[in-house]
Order: structure tokens, then sequence, then C-alpha cells
């Protein structure tokens, strides 16, 4: 795999969700941490870095006190129909549908917000700015760079042993599904980091002057998308 490199470092300062999402520089740091760790169980794991990794998701759960992203209107609606089954209390059934199944909601929605494709590549979840503002957390050209990446990887024939990488990016999307979505930004920015890093990856893989022309268009897009945005009005 190729370094990374000045261009790529200045490539992974231009992805979008660090210039628009508004997080605080704290919980940013918090996600790059797990994103680059992350990444770092995905190409050499080691035990190590898989328990600094569980240490990170824990202070971030201390830091944040997050609470489950339940919909309290879709909740009161589910609890005001429980009189409806008679034997609720004493049916495993009932209770399974009516006390746990609303968390599927919570999940559906997040990820629908969060780490759907469409909000990755095109509309990520503004929610500081406009939840419909057309522009994803990642550059759409990312795409063809995490292409890229896994074409090189193939090539080099390297076998990875994803034994930690698997549980690691299993605790991210959980909770990222569980949840509230304010707070769940911090661990699906984690796994957004994970992607920028992939793709920063694959693009130090063009040639110098490919390198260039990414960086001068997506200053340009970034500029382009902070002009026609109120909030940011240039």
């Amino acid at each position: 795999m190729p370094k990374i490199g000045l261009f790529g470092l200045l490539y992974l300062f231009l992805i979008p969700f660090l210039v628009f999402s508004g997080q605080s520089p704290f919980l940013l740091f918090l996600s790059l941490s797990l994103g680059y760790l992350l990444f770092r169980l995905f190409q050499k794991p080691s035990l190590s870095q898989f328990l600094i990794f569980l240490a990170i998701v824990v202070l971030a759960l201390i830091i944040l006190r997050p609470r489950l992203g339940l919909d309290m209107g879709l909740l009161n609606a589910i609890n005001s129909q429980r009189g409806e089954h008679p034997d609720f209390q004493n049916n495993i059934i009932s209770r399974l549908v009516h006390n746990k199944s609303e968390l599927s909601h919570s999940f559906i929605s997040n990820f629908n917000k969060l780490l759907s494709p469409a909000a990755i590549f095109a509309s990520g979840f503004w929610h500081r700015l406009d939840p419909y503002y057309p522009l994803g957390y990642l550059f759409p050209w990312d795409i063809y760079f995490l292409y890229r990446y896994f074409r090189s990887a193939h090539q080099s024939k390297y076998d990875r042993n994803l034994a930690f990488f698997v549980p690691a990016l299993g605790f991210l999307l959980l909770l990222t599904g569980l949840i509230y979505v304010d707070q769940a930004i911090v661990f699906s920015f984690a796994v957004l980091f994970f992607l920028a890093f992939l793709s920063v990856v694959g693009f130090s893989t063009t040639s110098p002057k490919t390198q260039l022309g990414f960086l001068i268009a997506n200053i340009l897009y970034l500029l382009y998308q902070l002009n026609i945005t109120a909030y940011f009005k240039l």
C-alpha cells in the first residue's frame, strides 16, 4: 500500500463532514481516533489496538451519556396499545413486539441519516444546517478511490485477519443505530473516517498530477458549497 503523503493529508482535511458537521473539535477528535484505530485494525490488527479502541469507546460513552434514540411519539403510541393485549405481562411475544421492536425505528432512521450510501456520497444529514442539504459526508468521487483501494489490496494479495476489525466495526454500527442521532454522530463519523482513510490510500495510488487535479476540484467544490449555504455565505 502506498503512503498517504502530503497530498493525501490535504485531501483528508478537506472531506466535507469535517467542514460542515458543526461538531466540536474534541468530539471530532474522538471520532478520528476511533476511525483511525478501525483503519489500523483493518490493515494490521493487534490486541493492543483493539483494547485502545474499546477504551476510547468507553470514554466517549462516559462523556456523551447517551440515551436510546427512541421516537417519543412512537413510543407513547406503542405503550398506549399495550392494554389491547390482556395477557401482555405473561405473553413474551407481545412484550417483544411492544417493548423492543420500537428500537428498529431508531436503527432505520439513524442509518438512513448517517450511514446510508446516499447520506455518505450525496446528501448527508446536516442537521445543524438543513437535513436536506445536497452534499454528502464524503466527496462523490470517493467511490472511485475506494474502488482503487480495494483493487490495489486485491492485487497485493494481502490476507487480513478480521478477528478484531469485525467486532470493532460492529460496536460502532450498534451504537450508531441504538442511541439518539445527535450522539450517534460521534460513532458514525468514526466509520466515515475509516472510509476516508481507505479513500485517501486509494487516492494516493494515482499519479501526482491526478492528485493535484482532484485537490483543486475538492477546493472549488467546497467553496461552491460554502457559497450557496446561507449559514456559511462567502
